[in-house]
């Protein structure tokens, strides 16, 4: 089976895989893995000051529903990044799962809960921005369609 020239790797389009042989989806999944072991070491120090119960559980559950957008945005941004992504929309990609996961990890321990949501909605603001604005996003979605 021949691959034609258009979906064919060349080093113009993609000169860090040539070079080094990664492209952003392991570079994902690293960045990923690292912002859930980070965010852990947070969670293994209880807050400094009493917090009201009630305020606790409010603020754990929306880290928990904040994880699963994470979860959800690093499938899609896995998903997309099988095809070539250009200029600040890989990086979007590539840094804003991450992001959000380590920033609903943070949320969890309640430590520093500002910094938190600052990481939880640039990441959320960036996937969907460069989503939204990407004309490649839905293209495979709409040929499997038709």
């Amino acid at each position: 089976m021949r691959v034609p020239t258009a979906f064919a790797p060349d080093a113009t389009v993609f000169p860090a895989r040539v070079a080094i042989g990664l492209g952003p989806r392991p570079v994902l999944v690293v960045a990923a893995a690292v912002a859930l072991v980070a965010g852990t070491v947070g969670v293994v120090r209880a807050p400094a000051v009493a917090i009201d119960p009630d305020l606790v559980r409010v603020i754990r559950c929306m880290a928990l529903i904040k994880g699963g957008l994470a979860l959800a945005a690093l499938a899609a941004c896995l998903w997309r990044l099988g095809r070539p992504a250009a200029g600040w929309r890989r990086f979007a990609y590539v840094a804003g799962p991450p992001s959000m996961l380590g920033g609903a990890v943070a949320l969890w321990s309640l430590h520093g809960v500002g910094l938190a949501a600052l990481g939880l909605h640039l990441g959320l603001f960036g996937v969907l921005a460069a989503g939204l604005t990407d004309p490649a996003f839905f293209d495979g979605w709409r040929r499997r369609r038709a």
